[in-house]
This record gives structure tokens, C-alpha cells and sequence, in this order.
């Protein structure tokens, strides 16, 4: 369901390839504690409306980035996630409701998370809803940095599981894969 995109990335390897990435910034296990409506950031051209979701995950270990200021509110992260596309019929309401978004990792759901700074907007002009903001430091996850157990494995949420490296497919629990990033 968050899978409606392409990305332009090269894949790494291995999740401890991922993580050792200067532009990984917090390398987390965690549960998923709700999605909640983010900010709309406005862009050119002619105000295009970007809208965002957060997925609140309380967090039960911090594998790299322990010392990162301002992302961590109550032992919980912030990631900043794309609210997906737009409605032509109004050229702001966003088609993935916020049910759906939680249909798809329900409250409970154990996830790891490998997080950089968020993308910027283009010709970003103007903010809606900026009290939707946490009041947090928020960070997005890499293209291959959002991964919920699930299915009797590790299940992608950005892009499409095979197109993940083999090694990473042979992990099968959240637990496992924290274990591996700490040997």
C-alpha cells in the first residue's frame, strides 16, 4: 500500500551495509504505535500540495544514532512518510485514507527502520496544517529502510520485497535482523 512510487537508489547489500551509510542517520527496532495526518507542504508549480503522514513507532532499540539530537519524543520516532497521491477531482485530497495506512502495519507490528533526513520539496512555498507537526526532529526512511514482520518474514514497505538483496530476504523476524547489526 505505501509502495506507489519508484525510487532512484542503489541497493546495499546487506542491512549492515545500509546502516554504515553516512546518510543513515538512526538504525531502529521498534513496534508501530499509529500513523497520524502530517503537515502538507506546498510546492511549485502553483501550489501542488505534498502531503505527509508520520508513522509513530515507539522504539525499543536504537542500533546506530543513539546521540542524534531532537528525533525522539517519549522514546518514540517520528518517520516521515508520503502521503501518496492526489485527487484530480479537487488537486489536494490525498487517495490513501489514513485507515488504509494503518490496515497496512496495524498498531503492534514490529518494524526496523534505517532513517535519513527527509526529502526536500520542490520550490517548497508554504506550509498547511503546521500544527500536524510533532514536536520532533522527523526523519524518512531509505528506500530500503522500512521493513515490518510480517507473513512469516520481513515484508519491504517502500518498494517490492524481491526487489531487496537476497541476504536481506533470508532474514525472517525484526529480532533476528537487530541481532545481526550488533554482532
Amino acid at each position: 500500500m505505501m509502495r506507489f512510487k519508484d525510487y532512484s537508489y542503489t541497493p546495499q547489500g546487506t542491512p549492515e551495509s545500509l546502516a554504515a551509510q553516512d546518510y543513515i542517520k538512526i538504525t531502529a527496532v521498534g513496534t508501530v504505535e499509529d500513523f497520524v495526518e502530517g503537515v502538507t507542504y506546498l510546492g511549485e508549480p502553483g501550489n501542488t500540495p505534498y502531503p505527509r503522514v508520520y508513522l509513530v513507532v515507539k522504539v525499543d532499540r536504537i542500533l546506530k544514532g543513539a546521540n542524534e539530537n531532537g528525533v525522539l519524543d517519549d522514546g518514540r520516532l517520528f518517520v516521515d512518510l508520503d502521503r501518496g497521491p492526489i485527487s484530480a477531482a479537487d488537486g489536494r485530497t490525498p487517495l490513501i485514507s489514513m485507515a488504509d495506512f494503518r490496515k497496512a502495519a496495524p498498531v503492534g507490528t514490529r518494524v526496523a527502520l534505517f532513517l535519513t533526513d527527509p526529502p526536500e520539496v520542490p520550490g517548497k512555498v508554504g506550509v498547511v496544517e503546521a500544527s500536524s507537526a510533532p514536536r520532533v526532529r522527523t526523519l524518512s526512511p531509505h528506500p530500503q529502510g522500512l521493513i515490518f514482520e510480517g507473513g512469516g518474514g520481513l515484508v519491504s514497505g517502500l518498494v517490492e520485497s524481491d526487489e531487496l538483496p537476497a541476504d536481506w530476504r533470508d532474514i525472517r523476524t525484526v529480532d533476528e535482523l537487530a541481532t545481526r547489526m550488533t554482532a
